[in-house]
This record gives structure tokens, C-alpha cells and sequence, in this order.
């Protein structure tokens, strides 16, 4: 401090207005890098182009918060609501072990796109009865949130003659989940398993499932159902057939309402996807046609420690009206793994093209896929990878160029986990979950076992990559270490030249006084000045004078007060 008190004022404000720009430059360069390090709105800004270009997905969040009842939480459905509020629903299946059967459905939301999640909410049990839940599914229509769940009394396997309850429940809300109503969808002879749900035109609701005969060679009917009242009543209006190996439906529509359906036929020894379509709202359908015709390697599958995997159909429209199917087979024989695989139909489903791989390698399994369609037509596909004993969840997108839309353009493969889930859970469930935002920012839900348990995580994309903590930390400690360094150097140029001066000074001061001693040998104790003549009377001040000799203490003293 002593050398900012013999600056110049000017030098020494210079000194601190640097000093306070580096340090607000550090300041801000820590807060930068700690916003993208936590991925805080990164990526979802209403700024974004339709073609966002993800290049990494945010923190993981843990969803699934409550274990006071059951410890592992699996198979997970999403929903996102319309734009501007685009609250986001999950959904998932309540378990007390990894592998076992459902036992409660909940479900949270978020309304601030991801950043903040409500606590878990038990979605209630049909007609007051104590029920177990199963396989939920979330679907977002025209203000209001449907959630589709299977229940059943725990009886029911123990005497499925007996009257126990066993149904598909559709729940709906109109107040954003604040409250539900749920109601029986289905009205089948056996156990009501696999459904999925969609809402078209006049809240018209569609519900398939699988009829299943739990008998030893009992078969599976995939059934429509089907409200036309909101979702206040349902119907059964469809059987589509049955086989002891059918599984799985799902059901999507066209811009004209028109109903589609897909599901799985998996013997042992290697099965296909059925397709079928309605043009009369799901009361007559086609007849089911193999959607495969390179053979048949559908299966359901669960070996040793390997996660168990299942070839189920994911089927969905483009603004193009252009059917996409998506699934995971085992068609590799050669390396006998499960991959995922794409085809699409120009003309409703009577013809498919060639299978398109989506992982882009072969090595390992990949399986679980999901997808979305944003408003350009490129599709954004989410997948479970198992290499060297563990897993974890893949985002990849698709997008069709060329003058017929014919020539797939592949974006790199991404991790959405930030860390890898033990091959030893061998359940993760059979459904995985994406949607997107209004600005196209995928939002992704999941199984997850790193905690020696399942629970269900969120991330969304993000549009740039976040660098690690370790990055982050360095550049802060250069941008501190440069600020010290750059006040330093200025604190001691300035130092140097004031030495300089001082040096300059002290010298010429020397010189001076050398000189006075010469001139003036005594000083006069009145006037404090010096006299060039011992006299009577003082020659500076005319009065009697009181002179000595003067000593080199008075010159010191009289040389400091010129400076």
C-alpha cells in the first residue's frame, strides 16, 4: 500500500480500475463455465432453430424419489403438453425388486422444462379395491393428460376363474394431474396386459392390448377399445386375432383418423411384426401382414445376466404422412446380437422398405428403442447399448434428404446416462421415453440401476457440450493466476519508476545540499534560516539574532521541506 500512497492519484487510479476489470472478468468467467457445467437452460431457450443440433444431454435426473414402499421403479412413458406451458409428465411402474411384477404407478411433472420435478404421486387404485399396476402409459391431448395403466387383484393368478379385477385403466386430468378420474377401458375374458393408447379428432381415445390366456397353452387376443366420449366411457369393438405368442401392440392414427396397429409374434424359434390398418375407426380392420419379409427374428429374450429384451413395435406418422416402424431384433445372425432396426411405408403400410440399422455398431446389444418425429421430419431415436457387462441409454437421430427423402443422414451416437447400469439388472423394462419440446430439444426418461438399484432419471439435449469440471477448473485458475499476474506486473512497473524518481531525486538532493553547506555555514534559531555570515542581527529576519554554526540535521530538515 505504501507504494499506492507515493503514486500519482492518476497512476493510482489506473491501478485499481485494472484490478477491478480482471477481477470482474474472473468473476464472470467462473460464472460462464459454471452455467454450462450444470447445463442450466442450455439448450431449450426459445431462440433455438427448428434444426437443433444436440450435442450432449444435461445432468441426469433422479425422478423416481421415494423408496418407502418399493425400492426399484422401471418402465418408463412421457408426455409433454402444448406450447407455452409444455409441462412434462413421467410415469413409471413401482416394484419391489428389479425383476419382479408391478406393484403401484406414479407419476411427476415438471413445469419448468426439466429444471424443478414434483414429488412421486401413486395414481389410484380402480373402484376402491387393492389392486397391483402395471405398464403405464402417458399420452397429451387438446388440454387434458391421459395415463393408462394395467391393474389387477392379487388373486387373480391364483384363480383367474374367480371374480378378480383385471383391466387396462385410462385416468385422465383436465387441471395439469392436480386430479385424475380413472375409468375401466377394457372388458376382456382374460388378463389385460401390453396396451397402448392415442387421441385423435374429437377426443375420439383408442386403446390395444393383449387379451392374454394365462392358462399353460392359452393364447393372446390383440383387442381395440375405444371411447367416444372424452374418455368417460369405452367400449370393446375389435378383436384382431390370437396366437399364444402375440404381444405387445401399439396404436397410432394418420391426419385422417385413421387407425393403425403393429405387434409382435415371437415363438422361440424366431417370429415377426404384424401390421394391420382400419379405415372405419378401429370397427374392421385389414388382415395382419408381416411387416419383415427378410425372415423372421423377433424374439423374447433373457439369458444368464443379460438384461432381458423384447422385439416390440414402435409405429408412427411424419407430417408427410410417411408410417415409420422402429424395433430391435436379432436379425445379425452372424454376431447373434439384438440391434435396432427402421423401415418406413409411402403408402399406409401395403409396402415397407429395406431394414435401416440405427446403432451404428453391431458389437454389443441394442435394444428398448423409442422415437419421436419433430416438424422437419428427422426422427430423434432413443436405445438401451450393453457392452462388457453394463448398459446405458443412446440418443441418434435420422433424417431422410434428397429429392424423394430417400437418403438417411445420421448424427452421432450419444450417451444420455452419465453413468453405466450393472448388466446384473437384468429388467430395465420394457419401454423407454422421448418427446420434444416446442423448439425440437429432445427430453428423455429412463431406467436406471447405478445406485445398486432402478430408478427412473431425466435429461434433455443440449446444444453445446458441456466441458467437464476439471476443464472448468483450470481455465478459472488461469483467469485468476492471469489477473495476479497482470497486476503484478503493472504494480511493479510502477514501482520501478517511482525508484527511478526517487533515485533522481535523492541525488539531485545530495548535490544541493552539498552546495548550500558551502554558501551557508550558520542558521538562526528564530527564523529557522540559514546565513551565509556569522553577524549581530540576522540577515533574514533584521533581528537580534540568536546564530550558530549549522549542522547537517538543519539541511536534511530545510532539503525535505523544497521537495
Amino acid at each position: 500500500m505504501d507504494i499506492l500512497k507515493n503514486m500519482k492519484k492518476s497512476d493510482r487510479i489506473k491501478v485499481l480500475q485494472y484490478f477491478a476489470i480482471f477481477l470482474l472478468l474472473t468473476l464472470y468467467s467462473l460464472s460462464f463455465f459454471m452455467k454450462i457445467v450444470v447445463g442450466f437452460n442450455c439448450g431449450i431457450s426459445s431462440s433455438q432453430e427448428d434444426h437443433p443440433k444436440i450435442q450432449a444431454f444435461s445432468d441426469n435426473r433422479l425422478l423416481s424419489t421415494n423408496d418407502s414402499n418399493y425400492a426399484h421403479h422401471v418402465e418408463v412413458s412421457m408426455a409433454i403438453s402444448d406450447f407455452p406451458d409444455e409441462v412434462i409428465f413421467v410415469g413409471w411402474k413401482n416394484s419391489e425388486t428389479h425383476s419382479g411384477g408391478g406393484a403401484r404407478v406414479s407419476i411427476v411433472k415438471s413445469t419448468d422444462r426439466g429444471e424443478t420435478w414434483t414429488n412421486p404421486y401413486d395414481m389410484p387404485m380402480y373402484g376402491g379395491r387393492f389392486t397391483r399396476q402395471s405398464d403405464p402409459w402417458l399420452y397429451w391431448y387438446n388440454g387434458t393428460i391421459y395415463y393408462s395403466y394395467l391393474e389387477f387383484e392379487p388373486g387373480y393368478f391364483s384363480n383367474p376363474s374367480g371374480d378378480y379385477l383385471t383391466q387396462i385403466t385410462v385416468a385422465k386430468s383436465i387441471d395439469y394431474g392436480n386430479t385424475w378420474s380413472p375409468i375401466k377401458a377394457t372388458n376382456g375374458t382374460y388378463f389385460a396386459d401390453k396396451e397402448t393408447i392415442v387421441v385423435g379428432e374429437n377426443n375420439t381415445i383408442y386403446v390395444a392390448y393383449d387379451d392374454v390366456d394365462i392358462s399353460p397353452t392359452g393364447n393372446a387376443t390383440v383387442r381395440i377399445t375405444r371411447s367416444i366420449d372424452g374418455g368417460n366411457t369405452y367400449q370393446e369393438i375389435s378383436d384382431l386375432g390370437e396366437d399364444f405368442y402375440f404381444v405387445g401392440p401399439y396404436v397410432t392414427l394418420n391426419n385422417n383418423g385413421e387407425v393403425f396397429l403393429a405387434w409382435t409374434w415371437a415363438p422361440d424359434v424366431g417370429g415377426n411384426l404384424y401390421f394391420t390398418k382400419s379405415i372405419d375407426y378401429a370397427i374392421t380392420f385389414d388382415p395382419p401382414q408381416h411387416i419383415n419379409q427378410d425372415g423372421n427374428y423377433c424374439f423374447f429374450e433373457a439369458i444368464g445376466n443379460s438384461p432381458s429384451k423384447a422385439t416390440l413395435p414402435v409405429i408412427k406418422f411424419d407430417q408427410n404422412a410417411r408410417l415409420y416402424v422402429l424395433w430391435a431384433d436379432k436379425y445379425d445372425q452372424p454376431a447373434d446380437t439384438w440391434d435396432v432396426y427402421l423401415r418406413y411405408s409411402e403408402d399406409f403400410g401395403s409396402t415397407w422398405t429395406e431394414r435401416i440399422r440405427i446403432n451404428p455398431s453391431t458389437s454389443g446389444h441394442q435394444w428398448n428403442p423409442d422415437m419421436v418425429i419433430d416438424k422437419t421430419g428427422r426422427l430423434h431415436i432413443v436405445y438401451y447399448s450393453e457392452e462388457g457387462g453394463n448398459y446405458k441409454p443412446y440418443y441418434r437421430t435420422v433424417n431422410f434428404t434428397g429429392s424423394n427423402r430417400n437418403e438417411t443422414e445420421f448424427s452421432d451416437q450419444i450417451a444420455i446416462a452419465d453413468r453405466d447400469t450393472s448388466s446384473a439388472f437384468f429388467r430395465p423394462g420394457e419401454y423407454f421415453a422421448i418427446q420434444l419440446d416446442n423448439n425440437g430439444i429432445p427430453h428423455v426418461a429412463w431406467s436406471d440401476g447405478r445406485d445398486n438399484e432402478m430408478d427412473i432419471y431425466y435429461a434433455h439435449g443440449l446444444t453445446e457440450i458441456p466441458p467437464s469440471f476439471n476443464i472448468v477448473l483450470v481455465i478459472v485458475i488461469i483467469a485468476i493466476i492471469s489477473t495476479i499476474s497482470l497486476v503484478t506486473i503493472f504494480y511493479i512497473r510502477h514501482r520501478r519508476k517511482l525508484q527511478i524518481i526517487t533515485d533522481k531525486v535523492d541525488k539531485t538532493t545530495k548535490e544541493r545540499r552539498k552546495a548550500y553547506r558551502k554558501t551557508f555555514l550558520y542558521f538562526c534559531e528564530t527564523c529557522k534560516k540559514f546565513s551565509h555570515m556569522f553577524t549581530e542581527f540576522c540577515e533574514n529576519c533584521g533581528g537580534k539574532a540568536s546564530l550558530r554554526k549549522a549542522t547537517k540535521k538543519d539541511y536534511e530538515n530545510y532539503m525535505s521541506e523544497l521537495k
